[in-house]
């Protein structure tokens, strides 16, 4: 009997953490279904699944980097639809009304219908495309694998202006940056460095700042966060950088460099850096308020769910972190690492988000008394 009981503690604290004492409320992380995306087993190189989970009342939809989006019920986790896409799609998607948008590495950029996967229309980008759409006031902002900000026309899928840099160097991080738009601009990185600001009516260039000139990584494939008169962005290998909205002057920045978006919950800033970290920043000045240090590589960005940090290492864990101190309260190994930034439903205590093998996990997140979980407790 002792073995069992062992045995049974064992099993089912794997791919979990809690914390508490016997009686307290402990913190559970559970599977509720993991499903692998692609149609046949990937033989090949290793690709990057970044495209972030898209979740609507009813359905999960899920692009991966080899052979297309597919569509599965939240509930059962069965495909509602599937399209093939030669090389997949890396960029995530975004919804506008009843229609999904995206960005292909076959070249094209797509409008599907979101109940059915029927496509609308498609646009000829002639690149791949690995920057998260934008959609605002009927017309979709994305920038190409090329350095072009496109802007297409919802309804039509008709051009309405592209905007489009030179980037002399050879080197540069596989990405994109996802397009913001506040008031009549819209606010774009590139992999030159360099962070603009375009008119929104007609793509005509109202500012650029450099943002990352000598090192070697200058990308600033980040999506541009606006706070009020403040964007806050970070280059690569650079910083992070606090910039005045209207003109691109900084206001402070913090010797850490990035690839994803910054999270913002309130007076602080939440971002996980090129050096493999995850910090808290204070927003108005850049103070640095915790530090967590991965264990296996860098962070996608993070997410919030009611007081924790979600933080998924692309070589590691599903790390769930205080977000007032940075301790660590819970992981979940998927075992191939976390490609993707994790999506969360709070008011269903759901958790979705892409592994490194092309799995698309959900789990559910609960509180329970230890009492409730182990009968021999008080």
């Amino acid at each position: 009997m002792r073995n069992f009981i062992i045995l049974a503690f064992a099993t089912l604290t794997i791919g979990c953490s809690s914390f508490g004492g016997v009686g307290a409320n402990r913190f559970f992380v559970e599977k509720r279904w993991v499903r692998n995306t692609l149609v046949k087993e990937h033989q090949g190189s290793e690709r990057q699944h970044r495209f972030s989970p898209v979740i609507t009342s009813d359905l999960v939809i899920q692009g991966n980097a080899i052979d297309g989006v597919v569509a599965y019920d939240r509930k059962t986790a069965n495909p509602r639809w599937r399209i093939p896409i030669r090389d997949g799609s890396e960029s995530g998607a975004v919804i506008d009304g009843d229609t999904l948008l995206f960005g292909g590495s076959d070249g094209f950029f797509y409008a599907v219908k979101l109940l059915t996967g029927e496509i609308r229309w498609t646009y000829p980008i002639r690149s791949e495309s690995l920057g998260q759409p934008y959609a605002s006031d009927g017309v979709v902002y994305f920038v190409a694998g090329n350095n072009v900000l496109h802007a297409i026309d919802i309804q039509s899928g008709k051009l309405v202006w592209v905007y489009t840099r030179r980037d002399a160097s050879n080197l540069s991080i596989r990405g994109g940056s996802q397009p913001n738009v506040a008031g009549e601009y819209v606010y774009a990185g590139f992999s030159d460095g360099f962070l603009v600001a375009i008119k929104k009516s007609s793509g005509a260039l109202v500012w650029e700042v450099s943002l990352n000139r000598n090192k070697r990584f200058r990308d600033v494939d980040a999506h541009p966060i606006i706070d009020g008169d403040r964007i806050f962005v970070p280059s690569y290998d650079g910083a992070l950088y606090a910039l005045n909205k209207s003109d691109g002057r900084v206001l402070w920045s913090v010797e850490e460099g990035g690839e994803s978006a910054v999270t913002l919950l309130g007076n602080r800033l939440y971002v996980s850096t090129s050096s493999g970290k995850v910090l808290a920043l204070d927003k108005d000045s850049g103070k640095v308020l915790w530090s967590f240090q991965t264990s296996t590589g860098i962070a996608v960005r993070p997410a919030i769910y009611r007081e924790m940090v979600i933080a998924g290492e692309m070589r590691g864990a599903l790390v769930f972190l205080d977000s007032r101190t940075g301790q660590k309260i819970s992981e979940f190994h998927p075992g191939w690492g976390v490609s993707s930034e994790a999506v969360v439903d709070a008011d269903k205590n759901e958790v979705y988000f892409m592994s490194s093998g092309a799995n698309l996990y959900s789990l559910r997140l609960a509180w329970r008394r230890w009492a409730k979980t182990w009968p021999w407790g008080e």
